[in-house]
């Protein structure tokens, strides 16, 4: 987290970050890798219009290169 609060949402070992569609699929995914997963709501609106590019990965999941901490809130 805390690297995300300071710089950005990167990829790490992934081509592109994913991102949920609704809350309840990040908690399905997040649950994949911890009983309590951190839930990050994306303020996508604002990222676009700033130049983030969105990428559509399926019906429940788009993705994005990064997201600037500035659009990240932690919401769990």
């Amino acid at each position: 987290m805390n690297s995300i609060e300071n710089s950005e949402l990167l990829p790490k070992g992934r081509q592109y970050v994913h991102l949920s569609n609704d809350i309840e699929t990040a908690l399905q995914v997040g649950k994949r890798h911890d009983d309590k997963p951190v839930i990050l709501e994306i303020d996508a609106k604002k990222a676009w219009d700033e130049g983030v590019k969105f990428y559509l990965g399926n019906d429940k999941v788009w993705l994005a290169d990064n997201i600037p901490s500035k659009d990240i809130k932690v919401t769990s």
